[in-house]
């Protein structure tokens, strides 16, 4: 299984720069860590399932799109997505398919 946070971080930092925001301006409207927002743009961290929310709404993007754009990426691989009970975080995994 893969494990990837950058496409997340793409999509986030695309969204951004498309409302000509700077990460200054939108962890304010966040009112979080401006190290933290760069680390998820740069696919280090992931946000939890409400930061998540939060950014998309500000924002104004589509976790469907987010999960559509993915569905039909490049490499062929699929989006699994899991949420951590415990820690209410969000978690994106792409698996290759098997043959």
């Amino acid at each position: 299984m893969i494990f990837s946070n950058n496409r997340l971080g793409k999509f986030i930092r695309n969204g951004r720069q498309d409302l000509k925001l700077t990460q200054e301006q939108l962890a304010e409207k966040l009112n979080c860590n401006l190290s933290y927002l760069g680390n998820i743009e740069r696919g280090k961290n992931i946000p939890s399932l409400k930061l998540f929310c939060r950014i998309i709404q500000i924002l104004s993007l589509s976790a469907d799109e987010f999960i559509h754009q993915n569905l039909h990426a490049e490499d062929s691989t699929y989006l699994v997505y899991c949420r951590n009970a415990h820690r209410k975080s969000l978690r994106f995994f792409w698996k290759m398919p098997e043959h």
